[in-house]
């Protein structure tokens, strides 16, 4: 599991849902989207520290840096470790606030033609990203 601390810096909520905008190691902003809302949970406040989660099988990397794509989560990284096996493939990458890993296809990062020093764009949609007080 990926996990970085972050506070949170606004809150937009519609409902019983909130999609929460968290800066991490202060200078990126994921984006998070939660069935709560400050009414119904006490961390989810503007200013309060969380950790941000997501798993190393949600992570989608691409080659390309500007995509017409819906994926909030948008990170710039280099790849610094590859572990390609028969199906799966371990992927570690630097990015300005840590080390992310994902894991996709072998078939995925053999097509992308992924090499350890690559720079990558690295994905995560709003809905996989999991906040913890």
């Amino acid at each position: 599991m990926n996990s970085f601390p972050g506070q949170i810096t606004d809150i937009e909520t519609y409902g019983d849902m909130s999609i929460v905008h968290v800066e991490v190691a202060n200078q990126i902003e994921l984006i998070s989207i939660v069935l709560d809302t400050p009414q119904t949970v006490p961390y989810l406040i503007k200013g309060n520290r969380v950790n941000v989660l997501f798993k190393e099988m949600e992570v989608t990397i691409s080659t390309q840096n500007e995509l017409d794509i819906s994926i909030e989560n948008r990170i710039s990284g280099i790849i610094t470790n590859i572990e390609i096996g028969a199906l799966m493939c371990r992927l570690t990458l630097e990015t300005n606030f840590g080390e992310v890993v994902a894991i996709i296809s072998s078939m995925s990062a053999k097509h992308l033609g992924l090499t350890e020093n690559m720079k990558v764009k690295i994905m995560v949609k709003l809905n996989e990203v999991i906040l913890a007080p």
